[in-house]
């Protein structure tokens, strides 16, 4: 089954952007979101196991925000969200 986003990309990027501007405001160059409600609305990101250490990084000079996670858990970030894959870490389309 494939994953058809919620919004498309330009919704999430239109989300961010004001992020990242107060981000650059209080002079943050990285921003780890753990709250599912926030990692969600940054990313589409529907976290299945939120009982366990997981994050979204939004950093700055990066167009594309990054999760964080058990390897197990890397299938629903990939399944729910406009994520990158990254193979390193275990998450691949």
């Amino acid at each position: 089954m494939a994953y058809e986003p919620i919004f498309a990309q330009s919704e999430y990027d239109r989300r961010l952007a004001p992020v990242k501007t107060r981000m650059a405001e209080q002079g943050f160059d990285l921003m780890v979101c753990q709250d599912p409600a926030n990692m969600y609305w940054l990313t589409g990101f529907d976290g299945w196991s939120f009982y366990t250490p997981q994050a979204v990084l939004v950093q700055i000079y990066e167009p594309l925000s990054y999760w964080f996670g058990r390897p197990q858990d890397a299938p629903s970030a990939l399944f729910t969200s406009v994520l990158p894959a990254m193979p390193r870490a275990g998450l691949r389309r």
